[in-house]
């Protein structure tokens, strides 16, 4: 619970008194001296947007008056007292509490004299909390930091910002509460979690709360960054069950969706691959088959040279020792594989890393995966595992 606390010194700085005396000589010394007193008060001169001030004008022997004041939903009067809304902040282009809207008050006497004063009213937004974190999305066990970033959430005077209060409140985090101003907060578990901010401004008095749902994600592998492989945020690596992003194809067109699937018997990082069972015995040489990472395209901005790189391992269940596969990266609409191919000819049984450095103009891409019914062996059978596909620039 929040402490809302009554601030009795910034009400008596609060109260504006204006006087002014001023003395004139008679024309009849028999008059002697004449005093004209001018005297205005405002109950307060900072507030909260949609609040209101009472101005009262104590001068004496008025003969009449004119009040102006800016900003407020009345904006002239001749009374003696005055009761005045602000709906709206007093802010500068920056967005920030200024100096705040003019209030004016012009007191005529019998005689024809004039006094006349003005004075600032600062009128505040009421507390929106906003905040931001450095990461939204990370892995269990990692640590959160997140910064308040409300504005005109801290009280007017520095005096008064020892009474201000914040809250954050933090599901599935530790801590789950916090009272900084800029907390770090360790998550241990999977999960999406909310994150909630409320906070007290004392002077002038205010109070706001606003909650994320679901702000925070946590992993249980890293989150991916595309700034770096450029399809690291698709299913690269068999870490996700869903194949979406993949078409396998014959090589007559024919679906081999069934040939492709994700495995947890072998892996180089995380929990799984990918694995395609490529079953061609008895067709002719050179017979192939497609993977096209189509619906996981990556975007070359620049012109330059980029690496694709991935983790190859095959369980041979023919005769040989060896397969042969291709990885291309034909632009997107098209199959045209020629510029970019290159062939890879190495031994089942064990884990290899195919990388192949090709220049790519700009455009849009996707990687392609062949696999051969090679001539020297026409009974080709095998599993083939994928892992840890990236395509870097270099």
């Amino acid at each position: 619970m929040l402490n809302h606390i009554p601030i009795i010194n910034y009400l008596a700085f609060l109260s504006v008194l204006l006087a002014f005396t001023a003395c004139e000589d008679s024309m009849d010394v028999t008059d002697g001296l004449r005093e004209i007193a001018f005297k205005a008060t405002a109950n307060k001169l900072v507030i909260t947007e949609g609040e209101e001030i009472t101005y009262i004008d104590s001068s004496l022997n008025v003969a009449s008056r004119a009040w102006s004041f800016e900003g407020g939903t009345t904006t002239t009067s001749d009374q003696e007292s005055v009761t005045v809304v602000y709906p709206e902040p007093s802010l500068g282009a920056g967005g920030e509490v200024n100096n705040g809207y003019l209030t004016e008050l012009e007191v005529t006497y019998p005689d024809g004299t004039v006094e006349s004063n003005g004075f600032k009213v600062r009128v505040f937004p009421t507390v929106n909390p906003e905040f931001e974190a450095d990461k939204l999305v990370a892995m269990f066990g990692s640590t959160v930091n997140f910064f308040d970033r409300t504005k005109s959430g801290r009280s007017a005077f520095e005096d008064e910002r020892k009474e201000d209060t914040i809250l954050w409140e933090f599901e599935g985090g530790i801590p789950a509460t916090s009272t900084e101003r800029n907390p770090s907060v360790r998550y241990p578990e999977v999960g999406n979690y909310s994150v909630k901010l409320t906070i007290f401004r004392s002077v002038p008095e205010s109070i706001g709360s606003t909650t994320q749902e679901e702000f925070i994600e946590i992993r249980l592998t890293p989150p991916c960054d595309n700034s770096i492989n450029l399809i690291d945020c698709n299913n690269s690596d068999g870490e996700s069950e869903s194949l979406a992003e993949w078409v396998a194809l014959g090589s007559g067109g024919e679906d081999k969706t069934a040939n492709f699937t994700t495995s947890t018997e072998r892996f180089t990082e995380g929990t799984a691959s990918l694995k395609f069972s490529f079953d061609e015995p008895g067709k002719p040489a050179f017979t192939n088959n497609f993977l096209r990472f189509v619906n996981a395209s990556f975007t070359v901005a620049e012109e330059g040279a980029y690496t694709v790189s991935m983790d190859v391992y095959a369980d041979i269940m023919s005769s040989g020792t060896d397969y042969v596969f291709e990885i291309s990266t034909p632009l997107i609409d098209t199959t045209n594989d020629g510029p970019t191919k290159q062939f890879f000819r190495t031994a089942g049984g064990a884990w290899f890393n195919a990388v192949s450095t090709k220049n790519l103009a700009p455009g849009e891409y996707y990687i392609q995966i062949k696999m051969w019914n090679t001539p020297w062996h026409l009974d080709m059978k095998y599993d083939m595992y994928l892992d840890n596909i990236s395509v870097v620039r270099n």
